[in-house]
C-alpha cells in the first residue's frame, strides 16, 4: 500500500507535487490543483484519439515539448529559490536595475487606454468597540518592518526605467505611495473608488503600486458583507485598505503572500510551508531513483510530448470556430464604462461536499466554472431579448505555474499562464449536473496538456522580441473569442491579524483584457468562498444580480445533487 502511494504521487506533475506539499496546510489542495497526475503513455489515455481524429505529426510536440522542458527547469527544487534575474547597474545611472518578467513586460505591452493592466483589491478590518482602528502611520510601520526591512519584496520600491524592460530601484517615501482619504460612506462609493483605481493609468515610470486607507463605522462601506455578526460581537469600527498595483510588477499570488507576509501569522505560514516541504522531500527519498527516473521520464513524454499537440489542436481549432456573442454589445472608446461587485457563494466545505457527490474528481474549479456559465447564459438571455443562437460559449482559465504558491525566500513575480476551455449552456447541456459534469471533463482534459507553459512561453516570446502591436493584436487572437476570464486565487483557511486587527475581507479585481468583458476572482477567506466580478458596464450593467445568478447556479446544482442521491 506504501508503494503504491508512493508511486502515485510519482505520477504527480511537479506543478502538482508543489501544490500537494505546500497547499495541504489550506485544506484547498486537491480542489484548487491545476495540473493532474500523468497518466498512461497513449492517445487513448488523453481522451482523443477516436474523439478529435487528431493526426498531427509527432515532430511538432517534440520541438514544442523541449520548449516547454527548458522553461520547466526554472520551477524545479534546485532553482526555486534563484533570483529570475541577476542585479545589474546601468552604464549611465546610478539606479539600481533588474529586469522586468516577461509577463510583466507583456502586460504594459498589450493594454490599452480603456484596459489598463492594472489589479484592484481591498483589505477589510473590524475594531472591537474602544480599540484604535488601525490608521496610515501604523500601517507605515507594518509595511516598512515586513514588506520592507527584509529586502524579499524590493520591487515595492521600483518603477519602469524609461528604456522599458527593467525596473529601476529609486528612493521614495512611503507617503509617495499612501494616501488617507475620506471613509466610504456607502458601498456605491466603494464600489466607484474600485472602478477608478482599475481604469486610471499609473504612471509606471513614477511608481507600480498605489494604497488608500480609511476607517470608520463598520458596515458603513459596505466591503464587509458579514458586518452584522461582527456588531453583534462588539465590532463597531472598520479599516479598508485598497490597492492597485499594474500587472508588470506582479501577479495576484505574490499579492497573496504579501498580504500573509502583513500577517501577525506570517512565520507560522512560513514554518508550515517548509515543513510540508521537507515531509514531501522525505516522502520522495524513500523510493528508488531507478523508478523516480523512469517515471520523470514516461510521464514527460505523455505530459509535454503528447500534451503539447493535444493544446495547440485545440488552440487552434477554438480560434478558428469559436466567436464571442457579446461582442455587439461591448461599447468601445473611451465612454465604455465597469460595473463591479464582490459576494459570498457558500462556505468551502459545502462546495466541496456538493462537487465531489457531483463526479468523482470534479473540483472546486470546475464548480465556479460552471456558475460562472450560467450567470453568461442569463446575462445573455437578457440581452439578446431571449435569442437562443448561442449554445456555448469560451472562457479564459488562468493558473500559477508554480501551483499558487510564493515560497519562503522568493520575491514577488509573474509566473502565470492560461487556457481557453468551451462550455455549454444549458439549452444543450440538459441540467445543471450534467453541464458540470462537461465543463469537468472537458478542464481536466486541459489539465493533462501543459497548455498554461505553452501560453507563458509564446507570451514571452512575444514580449521580448516582437512589437507592442504584435502584442496587442496577439491577446485579442489568442483569447479565442472568449466571453470572460476566471482566476482562482488561494486564501488562508483562518483568520489572519494585522497588528493585532483581524482581516475579515481579501477581495480581488481582475484587469479586463482587451474583447473580453467579464472578469472573474474567486478566493477563499476563513472557511468561505469570495467572488467578484469586474464587467464592461454594456454586457453586465448589474454587477450585483450577475453574482446572484452564480449563487443561484450553485444552489441548483446542491439541490440537483441531492435529489439524485
Amino acid at each position: 500500500m506504501v508503494q503504491r502511494k508512493i508511486s502515485t504521487h510519482l505520477n504527480m506533475s511537479y506543478t502538482d507535487r508543489i501544490k500537494e506539499s505546500n497547499l495541504c496546510w489550506l485544506g484547498l489542495a486537491e480542489d484548487h490543483a491545476f495540473s493532474d497526475r500523468i497518466g498512461l503513455l497513449t492517445m487513448n489515455w488523453l481522451g482523443l484519439q477516436e474523439e478529435y481524429a487528431i493526426s498531427i505529426p509527432q515532430i511538432l510536440g517534440f520541438i514544442i515539448a523541449v520548449l516547454i522542458l527548458r522553461h520547466a527547469t526554472s520551477l524545479l527544487p534546485w532553482s526555486l529559490k534563484k533570483p529570475e534575474s541577476s542585479p545589474q547597474r546601468a552604464q549611465h545611472t546610478k539606479v539600481l536595475r533588474k529586469q522586468m518578467t516577461p509577463i510583466g513586460k507583456f502586460a504594459l505591452a498589450s493594454q490599452t487606454e480603456n484596459r489598463q493592466s492594472i489589479i484592484t483589491f481591498f483589505i477589510a478590518l473590524s475594531n472591537k468597540i474602544g480599540h484604535q482602528p488601525m490608521g496610515i502611520t501604523d500601517f507605515e510601520r507594518l509595511w516598512e518592518s515586513r514588506i520592507m526591512s527584509e529586502k524579499r519584496h524590493e520591487r515595492f520600491d521600483c518603477c519602469v526605467s524609461s528604456a522599458g524592460g527593467y525596473f529601476e530601484k529609486l528612493d521614495k517615501l512611503f507617503h509617495d505611495y499612501a494616501s488617507e482619504p475620506t471613509h466610504p460612506d456607502d458601498i456605491q462609493e466603494t464600489k466607484e473608488r474600485i472602478i477608478d483605481f482599475l481604469t486610471r493609468p499609473i504612471d509606471v515610470h513614477d511608481k507600480l503600486w498605489q494604497v488608500e486607507l480609511s476607517h470608520g463605522l463598520l458596515g458603513a462601506s459596505g466591503a464587509i458583507l458579514h458586518s452584522d455578526e461582527l456588531k453583534a460581537k462588539g465590532h463597531n469600527t472598520e479599516t479598508l485598505a485598497l490597492f492597485r498595483n499594474h500587472h508588470c510588477l506582479c501577479d495576484g499570488v505574490s499579492l497573496s503572500a504579501a498580504v500573509a507576509d502583513l500577517s501577525n501569522e506570517s512565520e507560522e505560514l512560513r514554518d508550515k510551508i517548509l515543513y510540508n516541504i521537507e515531509t514531501h522531500k522525505q516522502r520522495i527519498l524513500r523510493t528508488s531513483f531507478i523508478r523516480r527516473a523512469l517515471s520523470f521520464i514516461v510521464g514527460s513524454l505523455t505530459y509535454y510530448v503528447f500534451g503539447s499537440i493535444v493544446a495547440l489542436t485545440l488552440q487552434a481549432w477554438n480560434m478558428i470556430v469559436s466567436s464571442n456573442p457579446f461582442e455587439e454589445f461591448m461599447k468601445r472608446g473611451s465612454c465604455a464604462e465597469r460595473s463591479v461587485s464582490w459576494k459570498y457563494l457558500a462556505s468551502v466545505e459545502d462546495a466541496k461536499r456538493v462537487t465531489k457527490s457531483i463526479k468523482k474528481g470534479a473540483k472546486l474549479n470546475d464548480l465556479f466554472v460552471a456558475c460562472l456559465t450560467s450567470a453568461i447564459e442569463r446575462q445573455y438571455e437578457c440581452l439578446s431579448r431571449n435569442k437562443r443562437d448561442t449554445t456555448s460559449v469560451n472562457l479564459i482559465v488562468t493558473t500559477h505555474l508554480r501551483g499558487g504558491i510564493i515560497l519562503p525566500g522568493e520575491s514577488i513575480g509573474n509566473k502565470i499562464g492560461a487556457f481557453a476551455v468551451t462550455t455549454p449552456f444549458k439549452s444543450k447541456a440538459g441540467s445543471s449536473i450534467k453541464r458540470l459534469r462537461t465543463i469537468s471533463k472537458a478542464l481536466q482534459l486541459m489539465k493533462r496538456t501543459p497548455a498554461p507553459q505553452i501560453s507563458y512561453l509564446i507570451t514571452s516570446f512575444i514580449s521580448n522580441y516582437l512589437p507592442k502591436r504584435v502584442a496587442q493584436y496577439a491577446l485579442v487572437k489568442a483569447n479565442c473569442h472568449s466571453v470572460a476570464t476566471i482566476s482562482n486565487v488561494h486564501g488562508f483557511p483562518e483568520t489572519i491579524h494585522w497588528a493585532g486587527n483581524p482581516v475579515e475581507m481579501i477581495c480581488a479585481f481582475l484587469p479586463l483584457p482587451t474583447g473580453i468583458p467579464i472578469g472573474i476572482v474567486v478566493t477563499s477567506y476563513n472557511g468561505r468562498i469570495i467572488m467578484s466580478v469586474d464587467a464592461d458596464a454594456s454586457v453586465v450593467p448589474d454587477a450585483d444580480e450577475f453574482l446572484q445568478w452564480m449563487v443561484e447556479e450553485y444552489e441548483t446544482i446542491k439541490s440537483e445533487a441531492e435529489t439524485s442521491q
